[in-house]
């Protein structure tokens, strides 16, 4: 496959986007974590994992695979969203060490509006300041890296 940039074509260049990319995810991730700890209580790795908890509800290790952290991770996390009544954990019997999580209805409100408010930051900070045409770019270019069994598409509805 041949560059018709040379510029581009360099390791450096190559290098200079991913680092791009990197930093820009980082300014809007941090953005994020200030608007959900300020507005909701919620850490982002405690919006990631209600954000990932289907509506009927989803094994302990089922989330692991969800969300991107160690089993014993995901277990303390959902010990805390449970002492804040955001979910319950409901043992399942024919597997000793397994629990069932689910939301409660307090935990439904509260992701009804973190989601908005991910939505309010990721607009503000990111997608408006890109074109139509440049988030559609964006958006093949990502969609080209994914791999099937690595990136799961989001599914969350705001």
């Amino acid at each position: 496959m041949s560059q018709s940039n040379p510029a581009t074509a360099s390791r450096s260049f190559r290098v200079g986007v991913w680092r791009s990319f990197m930093e820009i995810h980082h300014a809007v991730l941090r953005e994020i974590e200030r608007e959900l700890a300020d507005r909701h209580q919620l850490s982002v790795s405690e919006f990631d994992a209600l954000v990932n908890i289907p509506l009927d509800g989803a094994r302990l290790k089922d989330l692991k695979e969800r969300i991107v952290l160690t089993q014993s991770a995901v277990s303390r996390l959902c010990d805390r969203l449970a002492q804040r009544g955001l979910v319950t954990r409901t043992p399942i019997e024919e597997d000793g060490r397994g629990a069932l999580i689910e939301l409660t209805e307090e935990g439904r409100a509260l992701l009804r509006a973190a989601v908005l408010t991910n939505a309010e930051v990721v607009e503000r900070s990111f997608a408006s300041r890109l074109s139509s045409d440049q988030l559609a770019s964006l958006r093949g270019t990502l969609d080209a890296l994914q791999t099937v069994d690595g990136v799961r598409e989001c599914d969350t509805v705001v």
